[in-house]
């Protein structure tokens, strides 16, 4: 190998901040695996989703990561050093990261600035200061500094517990559904305001959601869990684009899943067609029924029926029940397995 070569991998290697090998996991007294066979790697700076239903694995996977249990099979190496659970560490977790859990643990008989500066250095207090208020101003909370946490919502001690970690200014920051709590409005802001200020430092940002959204707008990878699995881990638009599984495709919202598309001039076996690759023209060559049209907030989401097959598409204007209507099919996506 030349030496322009070598240069290059090991350059490649270097970004790799979180490397997860092989990774099973079963609770103690159950032998069903809580994770199966988990392998993914992360560039330093890089903000990644976990997605996946209730009891997916999800937030064990991040338990795993920061070092709160242990485990018996794969590895998970933090550049090149190996890391293990609680039982080869006297504190469990690791100095490099910080963990944002669902319970939040704030503490109530002090003030949302001092719980936010809790594990802040006190050398230089001015300095403290300045790194509180700016963690509280990226969630939003500034003009809480000098409220007890028992006086705030759901939602602005979740924001609390945020700040206290960005504070921290980890190299890696885990957060388990970081906006669950947040109303809708306030978490677009919220979250966008959170990742910004992740990347402007370099942090690596995984966290979990059941929530597609946080994941399609925040996120330069996803990785989904099904049963414990892992069935694609990739760029956003890969995910989307080439979907591992009719599960993976019906994530990202409405879906037309087809195992056999002859009939539409598409000869592949199991294609997915989202329905805003359908479009309604005058000039289409495929002729359908509508059975439905629903307003969605912005267009229509129209259910009709071609051949034998029920298919869903967009329509700026409310078709009525039993309309004609003609079609094209502009895209569509062969399902990886």
């Amino acid at each position: 190998m030349n030496k322009s070569n070598t240069l290059a991998k090991h350059k490649k290697n270097y970004s790799i901040v979180l490397n997860v090998k092989q990774l099973s996991y079963n609770y103690p007294d159950f032998e069903e695996k809580v994770l199966d066979n988990i392998n993914f790697a992360v560039n330093k700076g890089e903000v990644v989703s976990i997605i996946g239903e209730s009891g997916s694995g999800k937030s064990t996977l991040l338990k795993l990561i920061y070092g709160l249990l242990d485990f018996k099979e794969g590895e998970i190496y933090y550049h090149t050093k190996k890391l293990r659970g609680p039982a080869y560490n006297l504190i469990p977790g690791h100095k490099m990261m910080k963990y944002v859990a669902q319970d939040y643990d704030l503490l109530d008989f002090v003030t949302v600035g001092e719980n936010v500066g809790k594990f802040l250095s006190n050398f230089d207090l001015e300095l403290k200061q300045q790194q509180i208020d700016e963690a509280l101003t990226v969630v939003e909370m500034l003009e809480y500094k000098h409220i007890f946490p028992n006086k705030l919502s759901g939602g602005q001690r979740q924001r609390v517990s945020i700040a206290r970690a960005l504070a921290q200014q980890p190299e890696i920051l885990l957060l388990d559904e970081p906006f669950s709590n947040l109303d809708q409005i306030l978490k677009l802001t919220i979250r966008e305001k959170i990742m910004d200020w992740c990347k402007a430092h370099q942090i690596t940002v995984i966290f979990t959601t059941h929530d597609l959204s946080d994941a399609f707008y925040t996120s330069d990878k996803i990785l989904v869990l099904q049963n414990g699995k892992m069935i694609q881990y990739d760029e956003v638009e890969n995910v989307r684009n080439s979907p591992a599984t009719t599960y993976v495709a019906k994530l990202f919202g409405y879906v037309n899943v087809l195992d056999d598309s002859q009939d539409l001039g598409i000869y592949s076996s199991k294609i997915v067609i989202y329905p805003e690759e359908i479009a309604i023209s005058k000039n289409g060559k495929f002729e359908g029924k509508v059975i439905l049209s629903k307003f969605q907030g912005r267009d229509y989401l129209v259910r009709f029926t071609f051949k034998n097959i029920e298919l869903l598409t967009y329509s700026s204007q409310k078709l009525m029940k039993d309309e004609l209507i003609h079609f094209e099919v502009i895209k569509f996506h062969q399902l990886c397995i």
